[in-house]
């Protein structure tokens, strides 16, 4: 038997030495795509389209370490919206407590995550959501108000699809 005492066991502690799990590489995926299809059935093609420009660069920035595009066998992720809601209300949270997934206060986006082996089967398919508060995004009276809300909230559901997968 070893004997460590106490000098060490707390140096080696301070060093994360010990206590540390091992994690699992993240999922690494091979092209990562947008579909806005869901949320253009509802009659919005032509936001929808605006919504699947700027998601296409949030998720590009959000993946860009986590793409192989050289791997064959690696999945295809595929980042579904089928909802997007900007609250009419951008001067601060009103919030109470209510039921459903989000608040009239809030800017929501709600999709899912779809995993798809290379031959294009669904291997895995999450429900994904996103809420901001609308003035985050700086002063609701500047005329691009509602496009830098939207540029936010495409940013924030990126970067939430990317810790769904660490």
């Amino acid at each position: 038997m070893i004997g460590i005492d106490r000098r060490t066991l707390l140096a080696a502690a301070a060093m994360g030495l010990l206590g540390e799990t091992a994690r699992a590489a993240p999922i690494r995926f091979r092209e990562v795509r947008v579909d806005t299809r869901p949320f253009a059935a509802k009659g919005v093609s032509r936001y929808a389209a605006k919504v699947g420009e700027r998601l296409k660069r949030a998720v590009a920035e959000a993946f860009s370490d986590r793409l192989v595009p050289g791997d064959r066998a690696a999945p295809v992720l595929v980042v579904e919206v089928s909802t997007v809601r900007l609250a009419a209300w951008a001067g601060g949270s009103r919030r109470g407590f209510g039921f459903g997934s989000g608040s009239l206060d809030a800017d929501e986006m709600e999709g899912a995550l779809v995993v798809q082996s290379r031959q294009g089967a669904v291997v895995e398919r999450r429900r994904h959501y996103a809420s901001s508060e609308p003035s985050n995004s700086g002063p609701w009276y500047l005329p691009d108000n509602e496009d830098r809300r939207l540029e936010a909230l495409c940013r924030l559901y990126a970067a939430w699809a990317v810790r769904e997968f660490e």
